[in-house]
């Protein structure tokens, strides 16, 4: 698996999670903005002797997934002003921008020309949805726009590879072969259903599972249902999969549906099949939604350590520094997912130096070696064609434990990490004169595995 530059959990999750999270993105494929020419060698746009302008495109309105939004883009701000107080990188302070995309792709295009064109921003961090992000690729594409850390799993982003952008989950291709693993080891001869999304989202999930399961040569029956991303109730598509006999469940959705789709199982028909669902459901708020007792057993897949691990020192940490700027923001894996988005641009622009230039800082991210963070389960790798920072999970399981009062729930890690690593060879960049000055995580050459 590959992580952020920062200490990176989830998700998106974000995570993590993001992030953490946090994150299952859903959309259309309908590109909305367009135009313009690529940054030159020496662009520094968004970047003063005092200042770094970096923007974010999340939900902040008008949609559920607003609960994500929120919780990043605060965690985010919380990150930066905690550098900021330390004098900023390089003597530049971070002003962070945030875009409401609404969940939305012509919400999504607007908002975009506002960061580029009036706030000015330098790069662009963690944008949420693929419809959302459908609608703006091409237009920071075109313009040399760094679009580091996207919160979608959908492989056109780095499938071809573009100079400027690069992901932060697994891709739902590549995260349906982790899955089909799991059941070609464990349910191999026996019925497959798949809940999915009825888009890119859901459907690259599907065909990811498929795939993987074609090159474990499984006898592996599939049976699909779709749900559309405006759906909040699949009874009737539970109900089918029931009726078709499957002996376990793969979801691919967002975190309402796949909690209602538990709930609808185990208390409306009172049926007790195994789920796996995708790693951007591997969050708190679908245990909270789905009821201890229906997700328990659940399986899914996570990239690092988990926000209420804390006995990890760098969970601690990260906890006392939110609440600290953050007060007001629940510390989950959505907002741990935030956190390290920023922390991880932080660790870029260390290792980028003074001299800041949207090539500059581009040639950085992709220089990642076997970076391993202190929340990270695998170490990370980039190159010039491998933009995904992600390219391996562990499988979890969702463990209930009623020895507490009340109840506490917790991803459980097993097995080995899964691993489609698309950089193999590398070398460790030398950091910049002053870089251990910097606040902010370790540069890449002190934190190799």
């Amino acid at each position: 698996m590959k992580a952020q530059l920062g200490r990176v959990t989830f998700l998106l999750a974000t995570a993590l999670t993001v992030s953490a999270v946090f994150v299952s993105a859903c959309g259309s494929s309908k590109e909305e903005a367009g135009g313009g020419q690529g940054a030159s060698p020496g662009d520094t746009t968004g970047v003063t002797d005092t200042e770094i302008r970096i923007g974010t495109l999340l939900p902040i309105s008008g949609n559920p997934a607003a609960a994500w939004g929120i919780s990043l883009s605060k965690s985010m701000q919380a990150y930066f002003d905690y550098i900021n107080d330390q004098g900023g990188v390089y003597g530049r302070k971070i002003k962070l921008f945030v875009g409401d995309s609404q969940y939305s792709g012509p919400v999504a295009s607007e908002a975009i020309r506002k960061l580029v064109e009036q706030d000015k921003i330098f790069l662009l961090e963690g944008s949420l949805g693929t419809e959302a992000h459908t609608a703006v690729y091409k237009y920071l594409e075109e313009r040399g726009i760094p679009d580091i850390y996207i919160l979608t799993g959908n492989s056109k982003w780095t499938v071809p590879v573009a100079r400027n952008r690069f992901t932060s989950l697994m891709d739902y291709t590549t995260e349906g072969r982790v899955f089909a693993k799991y059941v070609f080891e464990n349910f191999d001869g026996k019925k497959l259903g798949i809940l999915a999304q009825n888009d890119d989202y859901g459907k690259e999930g599907e065909t990811g599972m498929r795939e993987g399961l074609k090159e474990l040569n499984a006898d592996v029956n599939v049976t699909v249902e779709y749900y559309d991303a405006t759906q909040s109730d699949v009874t009737a598509q539970v109900q089918r999969l029931r009726g078709a006999g499957v002996d376990i469940v793969a979801f691919w959705g967002t975190p309402v549906v796949g909690a209602a789709m538990m709930k609808t199982a185990r208390e409306t028909l009172s049926w007790d099949v195994p789920f796996m669902i995708n790693s951007a459901n591997a969050l708190e708020v679908v245990a909270r939604l789905a009821g201890y007792d229906n997700i328990e057993g659940t399986v899914s897949a996570v990239i690092g350590v988990q926000s209420y691990e804390l006995d990890n020192l760098a969970i601690a940490e990260k906890k006392e520094i939110l609440a600290k700027y953050a007060p007001d923001t629940v510390f989950d894996n959505t907002a741990l997912g935030g956190y390290v988005i920023a922390q991880g641009i932080v660790g870029y622009l260390k290792q980028t130096g003074p001299n800041l230039t949207r090539e500059a800082f581009l040639d950085t991210v992709e220089s990642l070696c076997e970076y391993m963070c202190d929340t990270c389960l695998v170490p990370a790798s980039t190159s010039s064609t491998d933009h995904r920072l992600v390219d391996a999970e562990v499988l979890a399981k969702a463990v209930v434990d009623r020895s507490t009062d009340p109840p506490t729930f917790r991803w459980e890690p097993f097995g080995d990490p899964i691993d489609f690593e698309g950089t193999r060879d590398c070398t460790v960049p030398t950091p910049p004169p002053g870089a251990e000055d910097q606040p902010g995580p370790p540069v890449n050459a002190e934190m190799k595995k």
